[in-house]
């Protein structure tokens, strides 16, 4: 499972630098000052930074927010569960593809087709 400081890596490497100090991660990620993005690294990653950072990188906010939660989490009980729940809804994630934007491409390359009930009607 991913911790934060790979969430970040990912962060800096899509915004063209992966060796970009934490001030300019923070700047063009929203305004965001040093200390915080630093400290996103070592596990205590607000909130706000955790889905700017998803964003940056393309990713479900919910999937960030999640490992997020657990790395600042003290009891070991919740924290196991929040990197299970982490764990098993990243891989449902859905991503839609350029070229067509009806088909959704899950983790792993499973590819569905989004249909509306007229759509599927029509078909029948």
């Amino acid at each position: 499972m991913k911790k934060c400081a790979d969430y970040i890596a990912e962060a800096k490497a899509a915004l063209g630098n992966p060796k970009m100090s934490d001030r300019e991660l923070g700047e063009r990620l929203g305004g965001y000052i040093q200390s915080n993005v630093a400290r996103a690294k070592y596990g205590v990653m607000p909130d706000t930074i955790a889905i700017a950072v998803a964003k940056a990188i393309g990713v479900h906010p919910g999937e960030v927010l999640a490992v997020a939660r657990a790395e600042r989490e003290k009891n070991e009980e919740v924290k196991g569960y929040l990197l299970e729940w982490a764990k098993k809804s990243a891989a449902l994630v859905p991503k839609t593809t350029e070229e067509d934007p009806d088909v959704l491409v899950l983790r792993g390359g499973m590819r569905v087709v989004q249909r509306t009930p007229e759509q599927v009607w029509r078909k029948r």
